[in-house]
């Protein structure tokens, strides 16, 4: 049986050794994940987007608001194609009988707008949702309202006020113009196929059943106050028709091309304002760091478990 002092020795033992286990498996994570990156975009190749195939691919271009849709961030209402916007409250309390604060989160919120990507020849839309997105814009300003009073801020203010101020607000931006670096699911969306003639004449049929009194004006004919299966045959009549003139008419409107998260959850969907050769250091030196940490652990646990033996 341990004494007080060994069992005390066990203890920090297997203490040490658990968190030993836990760093090293956070750094082995760490390690995959940006290797992973690293791998996909060393090794997927730029594409242009008028000759770009199906599938996952990466593209560079500049970031542009989609005509008539501009987005304004809601906090600093600045023009931007896309934002991450949070409120932070200070909250003071006492611990060991020291006055501390701590800034607690209240609000978040991350565009869900699409934009559009152009590379000068051509352009496509970029739907972020699900992205892992790199800018470098970023506002930090405080003030004493739970929602900031003072909107466009173009320089953010000095962290010295935050002793002033309950409500601290920041908010990360992509510029309209700014040059981007995007790897995901390039998709064409087009009218057509979308949609079929029958699935356009199921659609009219529905819609016109949401309104009976207007349906049975249109086609009681016999004025009894039912649709009959012969009154029924000439209302799908119709809808067909109308459903064929609506076919061809978008068969004419011009494809929609994506960029998007990748249904395979193992392949990454970046959107970048940094160069490709930019995100390559970046994560190479990632993948360096977690593995020289996790190699380090490792080595750490094998000394721990020999020198306790």
């Amino acid at each position: 049986m341990y004494n007080f002092s060994t069992q005390l020795a066990v203890e920090e033992f297997e203490l040490a050794l658990v968190a030993s286990v836990l760093a090293a498996l956070i750094s082995f994570y760490l390690f995959y994940r940006s290797w992973k990156r690293l791998r996909f975009i060393e090794n997927t190749p730029t594409a242009k987007l008028r000759s770009a195939h199906q599938g996952y691919i990466e593209v560079e271009g500049k970031g542009q608001c989609i005509d008539g849709q501009l987005i304004y961030a809601p906090l600093s209402n600045h023009l931007c194609i896309w934002y991450h916007s949070k409120i932070e409250r200070k909250e003071i309390f006492v611990h060991k009988g020291r006055t501390q604060s701590s800034w607690n989160l209240i609000y978040q919120n991350t565009s869900p707008h699409q934009f559009k990507l152009t590379d000068g020849t051509s352009s496509c839309f970029v739907d972020p949702a699900g992205a892992e997105i790199h800018s470098n814009e970023q506002l930090v300003w405080y003030g004493d309202n739970e929602w900031p009073t003072m909107t466009k801020i173009l320089a953010s203010q000095s962290i010295l006020l935050s002793n002033f101020n309950r409500y601290r607000y920041s908010e990360k931006l992509i510029l309209p113009g700014q040059s981007l670096y995007i790897i995901g699911q390039f998709t064409t969306l087009s009218a057509v196929t979308r949609q079929s003639v029958r699935d356009v004449m199921y659609q009219l049929i529905t819609d016109w059943k949401q309104d009976p009194a207007q349906l049975l004006k249109r086609f009681d004919s016999n004025k009894d106050g039912q649709i009959n299966q012969i009154e029924w045959e000439a209302a799908r009549q119709q809808a067909f028709e109308q459903a064929q003139a609506i076919y061809h008419e978008q068969a004419m409107e011009p494809d929609t091309h994506l960029m998007m998260k990748p249904t395979d959850n193992t392949r990454p969907f970046i959107i970048s304002i940094h160069s490709q050769a930019r995100l390559i250091k970046k994560y190479r030196y990632y993948t360096y760091a977690a593995s020289t940490a996790c190699l380090s652990v490792m080595g750490y646990m094998l000394w721990l478990i020999h020198t306790y033996e």
